[in-house]
Order: structure tokens, then sequence, then C-alpha cells
């Protein structure tokens, strides 16, 4: 199934980037990469990646992502 997906450890969206997010609990989603949890003690968290929609956010959890395609523009 996720044979098109980007697997997080090997790259990750920019930041506010339109997306569909993969985690295996709640399965596919659509929303934006928000960035990663900073916290006092020990900075950016690399490995807490937060991806959000209007219902909720996922913080660490996503395993795999891909452009949502009816952001990018075809033709030239």
């Amino acid at each position: 199934m996720l044979n098109n997906w980007i697997n997080v450890d090997d790259k990750m969206p920019k930041v506010g980037q339109d997306v569909w997010y993969y985690f295996n609990l709640v399965g596919c989603r659509r929303g934006k990469f928000k960035g990663y949890y900073e916290d006092d003690a020990y900075g950016v968290r690399l490995d807490m990646h937060i991806f959000a929609n209007d219902y909720g956010f996922l913080t660490g959890n996503v395993t795999h992502w891909h452009l949502d395609q009816e952001e990018v523009p075809y033709g030239p």
C-alpha cells in the first residue's frame, strides 16, 4: 500500500507543506507538516515531528507521507 509514500526516516516535507500522512493506528490523513516539537530541556526534537489537520495532530507517530497532489500545479 505504501509504495509511493516517503518514509519519515528518509525525508521530511517542508514545514507548512500540505501532505497526506500515515500512521498504522489511524490510517491516512490529509493535513500539514507543522515541524518538530521543541522544548527548553532538549531543544528541537527531530524524533517528534508534528503532522496536523482540523481534527487533531500526531507527534512522532507518523511513519510515511506524500505530497497532497491537489496542491501540485499541472502543466509548465
